[in-house]
């Protein structure tokens, strides 16, 4: 997967740092981040996020994030509101991490359904009618659907405007298939929530502050990960 993270050229490396948190630790959360001396203020409103996950055959992706290999990547399509239906801006994202740092390189994809009729072939289709160079094609095309999640993100920015803090729930993860899907096989994870703090990579002087005001532990946290386990794909 090394060579693909190389092809993916990108400028816009950032720093991404997690934290996951039960239900519990909700109202701490809130509490703090109310109180925040860098004061964080909302930056949009809150929307339901929902990501269709590939992967090779041999799981590779899955795998590399799991022995966290340095150069890695993660393939999603991504879209935002109603899980099923009309889509009508679905994007596909590639999510890259390079050691400490993360980016997303995304391509625009034409209109589509989250339906029975859904399968790997139409998806491949939009794949091939993309603008990229022919090894990152002949890698989409290898690839097939393995996990749909979703979950509601809060988004959050100081106020010097230089951190950025999401936070992730009602977590719902579902077993997706080439051909023939159904979307019955379900897993909710009501108890687990997830914070993100995002900051360039350049704009590091003061991320120790930010994050260390939050009683939270910093740890390694992968939706797409979580859901495969949970899925016991």
């Amino acid at each position: 997967m090394k060579n693909i993270v190389d092809l993916l050229c990108s400028n816009n490396y950032r720093y991404e740092k997690k934290y996951v948190l039960s239900s519990l630790n909700e109202n701490k959360f809130f509490f703090h981040l109310n109180r925040h001396p860098f004061i964080f203020e909302r930056a949009y409103d809150d929307r339901f996020i929902n990501n269709i996950y590939f992967d090779t055959p041999s799981m590779t992706c899955y795998w590399d994030n799991v022995i966290g290999l340095s150069k890695r990547v993660k393939v999603r399509i991504r879209w935002y509101g109603d899980s099923y239906g009309h889509i009508q801006n679905p994007i596909l994202e590639f999510k890259i991490r390079n050691n400490t740092l993360g980016t997303k390189v995304s391509f625009k994809l034409s209109e589509m359904d989250i339906d029975s009729e859904l399968t790997i072939d139409s998806i491949h289709q939009q794949f091939d009618q993309l603008d990229v160079s022919y090894p990152i094609k002949e890698f989409l095309l290898s690839l097939r659907m393995t996990v749909m999640n979703g979950y509601l993100r809060k988004y959050y920015i100081s106020k010097d405007e230089k951190y950025r803090l999401t936070y992730d729930s009602e977590l719902q993860f579902l077993s997706i298939h080439n051909y023939h899907n159904s979307f019955t096989k379900i897993v909710k994870s009501t108890n687990r929530r997830v914070m993100e703090i995002k900051y360039d990579e350049h704009i590091d002087d003061h991320a120790s502050q930010i994050s260390n005001y939050f009683p939270f532990r910093m740890t390694k946290s992968s939706k797409y990960v979580f859901g495969v386990d949970k899925l016991k794909l």
